[in-house]
């Protein structure tokens, strides 16, 4: 299963912390390869015809540029996973892979990192991050669904127990180290 780790080309700081996921990850064995992620400065929602999900927390969060690439960068891969019907792991560009991938439940998102149960939204339950998880078509088709019906929110949102069947892997097989924020508007 081929794992896509996100990342910005035209941000340094992007391109490194990918080439660190990728050579870790590597290292550890997870079949990985970049993916040349959407620029929020560049393309937004609009451009790919989407709305944002009615909910006030949510619109005030998509109105960055950063956020609408984070999310556009996970749906087009989410449409990826759906039309080749193929599992595939999504990773964002600050993850670091301390472990081989190894044993996973076959769900619809098996997270590897962002366990942290965040404030219920009206869709479900949420856990931070959208970092590091494995997604079926059967998943990406009920993400996909869901957009189209009510609107996109920001990517973690999206991994929803009201939109999906989630699992949690408590291997630590995965983590995250940041160097600098790209969801922020950069001044």
């Amino acid at each position: 299963m081929i794992g896509y780790i996100i990342y910005l080309p035209s941000y340094p700081d992007s391109v490194s912390m990918a080439s660190r996921a990728l050579e870790t990850g590597t290292k550890h064995g997870w079949n990985l390869e970049l993916y040349e992620g959407v620029n929020g400065m560049k393309q937004g929602l609009a451009d790919c015809n989407l709305k944002v999900y009615q909910h006030k927390k949510a619109e005030r969060l998509l109105a960055r540029p950063g956020t609408q690439g984070c999310f556009l960068s996970q749906y087009l891969l989410w449409q990826k996973c759906h039309e080749t019907n193929t599992p595939i792991c999504i990773f964002e560009h600050d993850v670091v892979f301390k472990k081989p991938m190894g044993e996973y439940e076959d769900c619809d998102v098996y997270k590897f990192e962002g366990f942290k149960k965040a404030k219920p939204i009206p869709p479900g339950n949420w856990y931070e991050g959208a970092r590091a998880y494995r997604i079926t078509p059967y998943g990406a088709k009920k993400i996909l669904n869901w957009v189209h019906a009510n609107g996109a929110m920001p990517a973690d949102w999206m991994l929803c127990d009201g939109i999906v069947d989630m699992r949690f892997d408590k291997y630590s097989k995965v983590t995250y180290k940041t160097d600098v924020s790209f969801t922020k508007d950069l001044s």
